[in-house]
This record gives structure tokens, sequence and C-alpha cells, in this order.
């Protein structure tokens, strides 16, 4: 860890990593302010598995974001400095209780503040669910690479693949995925290894200052190796429930049921999620509460140049 980002991290008025009972398991948290007395903005990572960069291994990497927010970091249940053996039993409502009770948890802490959720993919699943059953405790979502039908099952990824240089095997098989109802583990594996390998939906980067955020979070002292590796290779790998839930999710009820300001940004090249299904839905349903912004040539990752877009509509929101 460099002098700045440790002198940074003395300079803050809170740095700490606690331990919470979430689902009745203890598990770490990291919690970071400049001042005391910041709105909270709590960050859900995707994957599912997936934290970087916004992890409990980022104290001191993002003063961009501290320095106007109470930032909590969480490594959800299975991976990074909360790696666990998941197994079939978890399922996506079982992430949706664990961050109910951290809301809680945080409001309980900072009664006073605003408390905002920050979701990315996987985690926008959780900020949605999460911001319909306690909205008296949320003051506003922002999401990026919203989840709303499932993933990489649009026309325009399976148009994409056909376009692109995979092997005419890879395509065939493509085809009959795209003729299945529910893919199961295998084709669902397969689904995310053809778009990574042969199509841009994923193109972005979500550090918002540009930092290489797996080197410096292997640099962390609140990381051991075991937890900067099991942010890559975790218990996710066995949790083959989590996926065929997201094979099948539909999450257009959850969205009319929104009673918070709810702000979604979406790429249009973005193949795994469409960002057009988003905008056809938030038209239809004509909420105050829904907004969605459009960012051009983005993918399903937010880029530096999204992250900071979101974090000054989000910083405008607060008024801080």
């Amino acid at each position: 860890m460099n002098r700045k980002r440790k002198e940074y991290i003395r300079s803050c008025e809170i740095s700490e990593v606690c331990r919470v009972s979430l689902g009745g398991i203890e598990q770490k948290i990291l919690i970071e302010s400049y001042r005391k007395g910041a709105p909270v903005l709590l960050f859900l990572h995707g994957g599912p598995g997936f934290p970087i960069p916004f992890c409990v291994g980022a104290r001191g990497l993002f003063p961009e974001i501290t320095k106007k927010f109470t930032a909590v970091y969480w490594d959800q249940l299975g991976c990074g400095a909360n790696r666990y053996p998941l197994n079939d039993r978890f399922r996506t409502d079982d992430f949706v209780r664990m961050t109910e009770q951290l809301v809680r948890y945080l409001k309980g802490r900072f009664p006073a503040e605003k408390l905002y959720l920050f979701g990315i993919s996987w985690g926008s699943v959780l900020s949605l669910k999460t911001a319909t059953a306690l909205p008296d405790l949320i003051d506003g979502v922002f999401a990026a690479g919203q989840i709303l039908l499932p993933p990489l099952r649009s026309e325009a990824f399976f148009d994409a693949v056909e376009r692109s240089s995979a092997p005419e095997k890879v395509k065939a098989r493509m085809r009959e995925i795209a003729n299945c109802a529910a893919p199961d583990p295998k084709q669902i594996t397969l689904i995310s290894r053809t778009a990574r390998k042969y199509t841009n939906a994923y193109v972005g980067n979500g550090s918002p200052n540009g930092i290489n955020p797996v080197k410096e979070i292997f640099a962390s002292k609140d990381y051991r190796f075991s937890d900067a590796l099991a942010c890559f290779v975790n218990g996710y790998r066995k949790c083959e429930s989590l996926m065929k839930e997201l094979s099948v999710i539909d999450l257009r009820r959850e969205f009319a049921n929104v009673r918070v300001p709810y702000t979604v940004f979406g790429g249009t090249e973005d193949l795994v999620t469409p960002v057009k299904d988003v905008q056809a839905l938030f038209s239809e349903l004509g909420s105050a509460f829904l907004t969605c912004v459009v960012a051009e040539n983005e993918g399903h990752i937010p880029s530096q140049r999204v992250m900071e877009e979101m974090f000054a509509a989000l910083a405008e929101t607060a008024g801080v």
C-alpha cells in the first residue's frame, strides 16, 4: 500500500472494517468516509461473486467518493473477504434478505443520514428488490447494467455472435440455446464465455479514477492473499441455483412497485442487459420515480466516464 493511500486513510474520520451478522453468518464490511455526517452509499457488486472494485479491500482507494459519502463496501457472502462454501440451498432471496439486514444495520448506525444504494449488474437485482421492500429506509438507487430480463438472452446478443469470428460450432450451440426456455448451468457458462470472447457485451472499466483496482486491492492490508483470490475463484462456482434463477428472471413487476427515486444508467452496446428494454418499461410505467440515462457506445460494465457521470448525478441528488 503506497504512502499517499495510507495518509488518506489516516485523514478519514471513519475508516474501519467491521463485522455484521447477515443471514445468520458474520460478514465483513468496510465503512469509510472523510467526514462524519455524510450520506451513506452502499455498494452492491456484480457477478454474482465479483466484488471488484468496490470491495472490502478498497480502503483508501476512492477519495473522490468518500470525500462526499460514507461508502460501505460489502463482499457478498461467498467471495472476497467473506469467502464461504456456497451451495444450491442459496437463492436470490437469501441475498436480498442479507442486503435488507445490512440496510437496517446502517440506518441504526447512521440514523440521521440519507442512504443510497449503488447496484451494478447482479447487484442491481439486490438494489431493486431491497428498494421495494424498504422504501422508508432508502433515499434513492443508482444502477448500472440493470438486470430486468434474463441476461444474454436478447436477439441483439445472438445476432452479435452470428456476426462475430466465433467458430461455426460455437454459433450452432448459441442457436440451440437461443431456443431454450431456460438454459442449464453448462449452457449459461458457455453463453458468458462466448459473450466475453467474441462480442463487446461487457466492454468497460469500472474504476472511476482510472487506477488498476486488482493491483491495489491485492496490496490492501485488509485482505489476505486468499481473500483477494476469492474475488475471482470463490463459492459461486458451485452455486448453480443463482444462475438458474437468473436464467428466468423477470423484474418488471418489481419496477412497477418502486417508490423511491431509481436511476438506471445503460449503455447502447450492452448486450447482456439491453437498455432499450429498460427504456420501454419505464415509458410504459410512466412513474416519476424511474429515470433511465442512456450512455452511447457503452457496454455492460461502466467505463470510467460513466462512473464519473453516475457519481456526479448521485452527488447532485444527495446535495453534496
